[in-house]
C-alpha cells in the first residue's frame, strides 16, 4: 500500500526530497490556507480517531483545545510502551516528514506555536532521524512551529495522556483524575491536544488527500508479534480481515495453530480463532467486547492461558504507578492469581475464584489501569478450561 510509510524496505529514513516526490507537503500547503476551524472541519469529516488505542475522534479533541484561551499546546505521544508495539518507532524511524507534516497541520488547527515531542529515549534510530528531518524543513523554511524533542526513560503508565503530561511539567509519571481534561487544563494548566504518533501522520493524508478520500482507504499500521512466521509492521486499510494479516505475517510457526490474538497487545481482551474473519476497525471490535490498540500478539497453541494471563498480569503489577493502592495490591493479586495454572489446569472452582477476583477490581483506581488489567484477566478466565494444556 505504502502511503502512510514508504514502498521500499529499507530501514533509511526517508529523505525531505524523497517524501516530497510522493506528494508530501502538499497537505501542510493546503492547510495554510486554510482558516483553523476549516482545518478541523476537515479532519473531523474524515472520521479520524486516535491511533493510539483509545480511539477518541481527532477533530472533536482539537475543537476542544481551540475552543480554550490562548496559549494553546500540542504534544506528541511517541513513547509506544505497549508490549509488541513496534509501528510508530518504525513510522518515525522510516517516515519521519509524514510524522512532522502532521504535526505541523495539527499545530496549525489548534493554534499552537510551541510543540513537545515525547519520545521513548531508547527509540535511538527515531530521534536520530526526526532530528535530521526537522534540520532539513528548517532548510527548506518548513519549521513553523516552536518543536521541543523531549526523551525520556519511558515507563508504561505515562503512555496515559495526564501522566505524560505530569512528566513533561517534571513531576512523576502518574494520572490525575479528570475532568479537567487536557484539551481544557492541560500542559501547565492551559489547553493541550496529546496526539499519537499515527494519528498525526494520519492527518498529514487527510490535508493530501481530502476527506473523502482519505475515509475511503482508511490506511493504518499494524504491529504484529507473538507466534506468527514474520512479526512486523503491516500497512493496510482499516477493516482488513483479521485472518487476511495473519497470512501476511506468516501464520503460526510451524506444527501450532493460533488460538488467540490480543488486537491491543496486553490492554484488550482476545479474539479466539472462531472470530478470525472480523475486520480490523474499532466498531466492529467493539461489537467482540475488544478494540484495536498499539499491537496485535498472536496466541499459538503452544501457550496456555494460564501462562498468558500470568504474564500479562506480572507486566501490570511491575508498570503500576503506584499512586493508587488499590491498584498496586490489585495487580499483585491478578498476577498471583494466576500463578498456580503455569503448571496445571485450573478446576471448575479455581476459574469461578479467579473470575470473581478479576470482577473485584474492576472499575477502581484513577485511571484505567487497574480497570484494563482486571477486564483482560476477566476475559482470559473462560478460556482456561480444564481440558486446557496450560504450560507453554
Amino acid at each position: 500500500m505504502g502511503v502512510l510509510l514508504p514502498d521500499d524496505n529499507t530501514a533509511v529514513p526517508e529523505s525531505l526530497a524523497a517524501y516530497r516526490r510522493r506528494g508530501g507537503y502538499q497537505g501542510y500547503a493546503r492547510a495554510c490556507r486554510l482558516e483553523p476551524d476549516a482545518l478541523i472541519a476537515e479532519v473531523e469529516a474524515a472520521e479520524l480517531v486516535g491511533r493510539g488505542g483509545a480511539g477518541f475522534p481527532t477533530g472533536a479533541k482539537w475543537r476542544m483545545v481551540a475552543a480554550g484561551p490562548l496559549p494553546h499546546h500540542l504534544v506528541v505521544n511517541g513513547a509506544e510502551g505497549e508490549p509488541g508495539a513496534m509501528k510508530d518507532r518504525t513510522l518515525m524511524a522510516r517516515a519521519p516528514h509524514r510524522v512532522l507534516e502532521g504535526l505541523l497541520i495539527a499545530a496549525r488547527a489548534i493554534r499552537a506555536h510551541r510543540v513537545l515531542f515525547y519520545l521513548n529515549d531508547e527509540f535511538t534510530d527515531a530521534i536520530t532521524a526526526l532530528k535530521d528531518a526537522w534540520q532539513e524543513c528548517a532548510r527548506a523554511g518548513l519549521a513553523d512551529v516552536d518543536l521541543h524533542f523531549v526523551p525520556e526513560t519511558h515507563v508504561y503508565i505515562a503512555g496515559e495522556e495526564t501522566a505524560l503530561l505530569s512528566v513533561l511539567m517534571k513531576g512523576p509519571a502518574q494520572p490525575w483524575h479528570k475532568p479537567p481534561y487536557p484539551s481544557e487544563k492541560g500542559y501547565q494548566g492551559e489547553p493541550t491536544a496529546v496526539n499519537n504518533v499515527e494519528t498525526l501522520a494520519a492527518v498529514a493524508l487527510v490535508l493530501e488527500r481530502g476527506a473523502k478520500a482519505f475515509a475511503a482507504e482508511r490506511p493504518m499500521l499494524f504491529s504484529v508479534s507473538g507466534d506468527v512466521r514474520r512479526p512486523g509492521v503491516y500497512e493496510a486499510p482499516e477493516g482488513i480481515l483479521l485472518s487476511t494479516l495473519l497470512e501476511r505475517a506468516g501464520g503460526p510457526p510451524a506444527g501450532q495453530q493460533i488460538v488467540a490474538v490480543l488486537p491491543g497487545g496486553y490492554s484488550m481482551p482476545p479474539i479466539t480463532a472462531d472470530r478470525f474473519e472480523v475486520p480490523l476497525s474499532p466498531g466492529q471490535l467493539r461489537q467482540l467486547g475488544t478494540g484495536l490498540g498499539a499491537s496485535l500478539i498472536a496466541v499459538g497453541s503452544e501457550r496456555g492461558f494460564g501462562q498468558l494471563g500470568h504474564d500479562i498480569m506480572t507486566f501490570f503489577a511491575r508498570e503500576t504507578c503506584g499512586k493508587c493502592p488499590v491498584c498496586v495490591k490489585g495487580c499483585q493479586v491478578l498476577r498471583d492469581g494466576f500463578e498456580p495454572y503455569l503448571t496445571r489446569a485450573p478446576s471448575a472452582e479455581g476459574r469461578e475464584a479467579l473470575l470473581l477476583t478479576a470482577k473485584k477490581y474492576r472499575h477502581k483506581g484513577i485511571c484505567s489501569f487497574l480497570d484494563t488489567a482486571a477486564r483482560v484477566a476477566e476475559s482470559l478466565v473462560p478460556l482456561m478450561a480444564p481440558a486446557e494444556r496450560s504450560s507453554v
